[in-house]
């Protein structure tokens, strides 16, 4: 016969083992539950996108221009505006000076592997200039002439002049921000399109064709001049002092670029806050 005290003691065992079963069950039960919920939870919070990380996100993907004409005119277009464009900008531009500092780098190098001339070839048709691929007669001033930053404040007031702050139909249907004109033959008129304009497939292209133009047109070139003597007086490349040396992108001519220049103060801040 069991005493009370063993029967006790067995008694506080069972019980004990109980407890410890029911919490390792309601334990799981609750991972389960977290498991579950925890991705539900998730998915609301990522929906609620902000328009600055859309529109950043569609720049990093090279899409077509957004409508922005959703956006209230003034400061939220414009915000909306260059949240679209300065990716492309910045990120032209920097393509641009990693270009010109191998170029500069490899200037007095005698000595250049298969890969460096491929790579200098590439950059000079890139550029439209002529290279027999003979590395001791480069042409090295007319490269360095043209590979070259144009300041992003510049091409953004630009952008922004010719488009209305993206919201013309030539910007909207064409994703032309600069109102570059196609060379007769080469035109895409397709339904839907503004005849007689460039017609691009994203805002990059418009803005990598914008930068190839001002860098290699023979109507520019007093630009590319002006600018490379400020390299050479180790002086700043900036929208203020560029803007003025722009000729023949307007038949306004000094006109417009006064208007650039009013444009690019008036938002000044605002664009360097995008930069």
């Amino acid at each position: 016969m069991i005493s009370n005290p063993i029967r006790r003691y067995g008694a506080a065992i069972l019980m004990l083992l109980t407890m410890a079963i029911s919490g390792e069950v309601l334990a799981k039960t609750h991972e389960k539950t977290a498991s579950h919920t925890a991705p539900a939870a998730k998915k609301i919070v990522s929906t609620k996108v902000s328009s600055k990380q859309e529109y950043s996100r569609n720049s990093v993907k090279s899409s077509p221009l957004p409508d922005l004409r959703k956006y209230p005119s003034g400061t939220p277009r414009k915000k909306a505006f260059l949240r679209t464009v300065m990716p492309y900008i910045n990120s032209q531009n920097a393509t641009i000076t990693a270009d010109r500092n191998w170029l500069i780098s490899k200037q007095y190098d005698s000595r250049w592997s298969p890969s460096e001339r491929t790579r200098l070839k590439e950059i000079a048709k890139s550029y439209k200039i002529s290279w027999a691929g003979n590395t001791r007669r480069v042409p090295w001033n007319t490269l360095l002439e043209r590979v070259d930053i144009i300041p992003g404040s510049m091409v953004a007031t630009m952008a922004a002049a010719e488009s209305g702050w993206g919201t013309s139909k030539l910007a909207r249907n064409n994703n032309n921000l600069f109102g570059m004109k196609c060379v007769k033959g080469r035109c895409n008129n397709a339904p839907g399109k503004v005849k007689g304009y460039s017609n691009f497939e994203s805002v990059k292209d418009s803005v990598n064709a914008y930068a190839v133009n001002l860098n290699t047109h023979p109507a520019y070139k007093s630009f590319r001049k002006s600018r490379a003597q400020l390299r050479k007086a180790d002086q700043e490349v900036t929208a203020s002092t560029m803007i003025h040396k722009l000729k023949g992108y307007s038949t306004q001519g000094q006109s417009y670029n006064n208007y650039l220049f009013a444009m690019y103060q008036d938002n000044q801040r605002l664009i360097a806050s995008h930069m």
